[in-house]
């Protein structure tokens, strides 16, 4: 298989094809790097624009590299565009993060220190947070399914978020898209069962420092903020052959130790996943 990212390379995941949208920043970004050290296909689909450039340019100078492909998860065209792409590079896709969103700082620059009333927010507000972080979700994976069903394979990961995130004063256009996120999730897997495809949620555990959540974010209010990368070893481990037949389950990235050994999966993991 080439690797139209610019080379073979050689991993414990290069034979795995991903795609990640909103994949240019943050959580992300942070998914992409993960995968990209262990060497999968990886297509990181975001907006146009400086910033998926200068990840593209981050990723080089670690050695590391992806396939960039510009996304709108508001457009449909945009969307089947990206599709027949990675079909026609790639033939196919294994695997699916939905990252894509955008946070309060879109609706209220001042969400840290001043939370806004529910009622202060317009109806164009609410439907920009239900169409980028919940029908984005769902657009881009209804239009992978024929691709998923042709292969005879398909993993969906959705990146929602915690409750301790969604039930935040002042975070009326975000929550109620987020928890719709996670609600999604578990009906695909729902109805996806007995398939080999599978839908799963992961969430990181807690508010994650990003460019929509300042590093100065009241620790009183939003508690310790994580670091994106944290989500690098569940995303690994779910495109992993380890993850075959998973579903339906809520992964906490903050508690991945502790999720699998649960499942019975840590000495398998641990023996994979070594430094080698």
């Amino acid at each position: 298989m080439q690797n139209c990212a610019g080379g073979l390379v050689k991993g414990r995941l290069s034979e795995t094809r991903v795609v990640v949208t909103g994949g240019s920043s943050g959580i992300g970004f942070a998914i992409v790097r993960a995968l990209a050290r262990e060497g999968a296909f990886v297509g990181m689909a975001a907006r146009a624009g400086q910033r998926l450039k200068d990840a593209k340019q981050l990723l080089r100078s670690e050695g590391l590299d992806a396939f960039a492909v510009v996304l709108d998860v508001e457009s449909y065209e945009s969307i089947t565009e990206v599709v027949n792409l990675l079909k026609s590079h790639w033939g196919g896709v294994d695997v699916l993060f939905n990252c894509a969103g955008i946070g309060m700082d879109q609706f209220n620059p001042e969400f840290t220190s001043k939370a806004a009333p529910f009622y202060s927010f317009t109806h164009e507000q609410l439907r920009k947070a239900m169409d980028v972080n919940y029908i984005g979700s769902f657009a881009v994976t209804q239009s992978f399914m024929p691709v998923f069903i042709e292969e005879g394979h398909g993993r969906i990961i959705n990146v929602g978020a915690d409750e301790s995130t969604i039930l935040v004063r002042g975070f009326a256009p975000v929550g109620p898209a987020r928890a719709a996120t996670n609600a999604l999730t578990m009906i695909m897997a729902r109805e996806l069962e007995g398939s080999s495809i599978t839908a799963n949620l992961l969430t990181p555990g807690g508010f994650v420092a990003t460019h929509s959540m300042p590093a100065d974010a009241p620790e009183v209010n939003f508690g310790r903020l994580l670091s994106p990368d944290i989500m690098g070893e569940p995303a690994v481990f779910l495109s992993s052959a380890l993850a075959e037949g998973i579903n339906g389950e809520h992964i906490v990235a903050a508690e991945f130790g502790s999720w699998i050994s649960y499942r019975g999966l840590a000495g398998k993991w641990n023996e994979w996943y070594s430094p080698r």
